[in-house]
């Protein structure tokens, strides 16, 4: 447990809370509304908890559901520049877990994507089985692979940047920076027209949602309500190298006799097992 400071609104003021292993966004919301700190504030939409990745000039809000560990647990230790802020958007009810879609959201389109630093190419990108991939042309007949939304979330971009289009946005991944052998795996930017910007970012975040949705409540929920055991859930197809979207195990009821040999079983003769049975 440790406490953490948590701005609201403009900066200008904070409040100061404990957080453990188990808190979410959502459980940090209502102890600050329970200080009276939200009582007052600016803009439109929802209260929603960001996170504020100064070191790369981003933010993003942060769902409910969502355990602080994992956020801040992301973050470069070395540096004290990111930060926690509560605020109002629009998102608050689309990233709401009542919200959730039976599905993943698809989107694809072309966009300006920064291979290197100052360096921009055209590249049609799909949103498609939890990840991003570009190619040169609409066909998607050369599509590679991007990243996962498993360990990958979209971000405002914050900090000025240099680019062929008005909009900026990116994904950057969820994961410590230490995992990555390039920081150029770990960010992506996109540049494109404002409104097709902001439909990139919302369909992402709503992908992004559907992910962490189903991979921190099919386990516990199917529990809950079955009372435990294992059961195969469906195959789900994921990019080679990636984590699937949701775990391939779930929760369901035991067996009563597990360990029982099926009544068809037939020991190979002469085996220990069969002179047992002889």
């Amino acid at each position: 447990m440790w406490q953490q400071r948590v701005f609201i609104g403009n900066m200008q003021r904070f409040c100061l809370v404990e957080i453990s292993s188990g808190t979410s966004a959502g459980d940090v919301l209502g102890m600050v509304d329970a200080q009276g700190a939200l009582d007052q504030g600016a803009g439109s939409g929802g209260w929603m908890l960001w996170e504020v990745s100064q070191d790369f000039g981003m933010e993003r809000p942060i769902r409910n559901f969502e355990q602080l560990s994992d956020v801040c647990g992301a973050w470069n230790t070395d540096k004290t520049v990111n930060l926690l802020v509560i605020k109002k958007t629009l998102l608050a009810p689309l990233l709401s877990a009542k919200a959730m879609p039976s599905a993943s959201p698809t989107c694809s389109g072309y966009v300006q994507w920064e291979y290197k630093r100052g360096k921009w190419q055209k590249r049609w990108m799909e949103l498609r089985e939890h990840g991003l991939w570009l190619s040169k042309r609409d066909t998607g007949k050369d599509a590679t692979f991007l990243c996962s939304l498993n360990n990958f979330d979209a971000y405002y971009v914050t900090r000025v940047h240099k680019a062929p289009k008005p909009y900026v946005f990116s994904v950057k991944s969820t994961d410590n920076l230490t995992f990555f052998e390039s920081t150029a795996d770990y960010v992506h930017v996109f540049s494109c027209g404002e409104g097709e910007g902001k439909n990139w970012l919302e369909k992402i975040l709503l992908a992004r949602s559907y992910v962490l949705y189903q991979e921190r409540n099919v386990l516990s929920t199917t529990s809950a309500i079955t009372g435990g055991g294992l059961q195969r859930a469906g195959t789900r197809k994921t990019a080679p190298g990636t984590r699937p979207a949701q775990p391939l195990v779930s929760v369901g009821a035991p067996k009563s006799d597990p360990m029982s040999i099926p009544t068809s079983f037939e020991p190979a003769a002469g085996s220990l097992l069969a002179r047992r049975h002889g």
